[in-house]
């Protein structure tokens, strides 16, 4: 029986193991990770957060500065000595800016056009300070201050009914052609300003006797005679106010989308008179952004340059008679029961000079109430709507609204509102 065992059991361990190994799971081999093929980034597409705000619009003098490439505020001491002479009246000063803020932003749109150093555009502060100023024989003309023979070559129309010269965007369009011109030549801003005050063959016939500015941080060191020379510091001092308004203790105005000028085509001629009236502009304001017709019997043909406001009206087409809901007699009623009870009991006869005196300045309060009173204004000849909001800032779409008004055109002795209804 052993010896029958001892026959068995090698025969038997093998079965008896497997039997054993048959109760416990196999382990299952791990498979490799399957292998993702990289993905291609996609491109031009922008990831911003939801919360992200948009960037503001640049601020214009910001963008203005950007633009500008001469020497700065600490090019030369006369520079700063202009810049404090400027700036020595600032509440003056402000109020210039102000006036012909839509000529500097219409410049600098031309400039940057050209690929012009933006400090060019306040050059008619220092020609004209921007006044349209009528040419006389042989004298320079608009705020440019271009002469006879440079208009000449400019190709610009001269004569006496009609002066391109004082043409706000032809005359503009045709100098800041000719600075790219004189900078493509003489590869410094500097020597442009000189070229326009001096002469461009007179001051190349000087360089090349005495070579080229050996200096890019102050004045050019070329011969320029005083005149030439003052008349580069001070277009470098507006420049530097401009750079730096706190510095000389000024606040710069805030450019008014709705002053912003633009070029309107005129699809058939018509007069002077027509185009003021379908713009809504008065005569005086109409040849006032188009002081190139030298008599009121002009003729438009092509273009008008006018302020936005003015052009959005002009755009809608021949406007007919005066139609507002608030006449004259109605405003005028209103006005003076709107006035203190003192005033009002004088009777409707001296309601005219009762809207005149309420048009000069805010009524008082009525005891007891903290709003204002409504303020009038008695349009005289020759203002407009635009002119008058310009005067009381205030908007024209807001006047247009406080006064039921459903165009621009408005006549001598209506009488508007200045201010909101309570």
């Amino acid at each position: 029986m052993n010896a029958l065992h001892r026959r068995l059991l090698p025969t038997l361990i093998p079965l008896f193991l497997t039997a054993c190994a048959g109760g416990v799971p196999k382990p299952v081999p791990q498979q490799p990770a399957p292998t993702v093929a990289p993905v291609a980034p996609v491109e031009d597409v922008a990831v911003a957060p939801e919360l992200l705000r948009p960037a503001q619009p640049a601020d214009f003098w910001s963008g203005m500065r950007d633009s500008f490439a001469l020497p700065g505020c600490e090019a030369d001491p006369q520079v700063l000595a202009w810049a404090r002479t400027y700036t020595k009246q600032p509440n003056r000063f402000e109020q210039n800016v102000n006036e012909v803020l839509p000529l500097i932003v219409y410049a600098h749109k031309a400039a940057v056009k050209h690929g012009v150093a933006g400090e060019f555009a306040l050059l008619p502060w220092v020609e004209s300070q921007y006044r349209h100023v009528p040419g006389k024989k042989n004298r320079p003309a608009g705020m440019w201050q271009i002469m006879p023979q440079t208009a000449r070559t400019l190709g610009l129309r001269v004569d006496k009914n009609y002066d391109e010269r004082l043409d706000i965007t032809k005359s503009t369009e045709s100098v800041m052609n000719m600075m790219r011109r004189y900078y493509d030549d003489l590869g410094d801003w500097r020597l442009v300003d000189v070229a326009y005050n001096a002469g461009e063959f007179g001051l190349k016939k000087k360089l090349d006797k005495h070579g080229g500015p050996t200096n890019d941080d102050g004045l050019p060191d070329v011969p320029m005679k005083a005149g030439t020379k003052e008349h580069l510091v001070k277009l470098m001092a507006i420049a530097c106010i401009v750079r730096d308004p706190a510095r000389f203790n000024v606040s710069l105005p805030k450019r008014d989308a709705e002053n912003a000028l633009q070029v309107v085509q005129v699809s058939s001629p018509q007069s002077l008179a027509q185009a003021a009236k379908q713009s809504g502009l008065s005569m005086d304001d109409l040849r006032d952004f188009n002081p190139a017709y030298r008599t009121n019997k002009g003729t438009v043909s092509s273009s008008l340059l006018l302020p936005k406001s003015a052009a959005d009206q002009y755009k809608l087409g021949p406007v007919g008679s005066v139609d507002t809901p608030d006449t004259v007699a109605e405003v005028a009623d209103e006005a003076v029961a709107s006035l203190p009870a003192a005033t009002a009991t004088r009777g409707k006869a001296k309601t005219k000079n009762t809207v005149a005196k309420a048009a000069k300045k805010p009524t008082k309060k009525a005891a007891g109430h903290d709003e204002p009173q409504i303020v009038f204004h008695k349009v005289n000849n020759g203002e407009s709507l635009w002119s008058i909001a310009r005067r009381h800032q205030v908007s024209v779409e807001q006047l247009m609204k406080w006064n039921d008004l459903r165009t621009q055109a408005v006549k001598p002795g209506q009488v508007l509102k200045l201010s909101a209804s309570r």
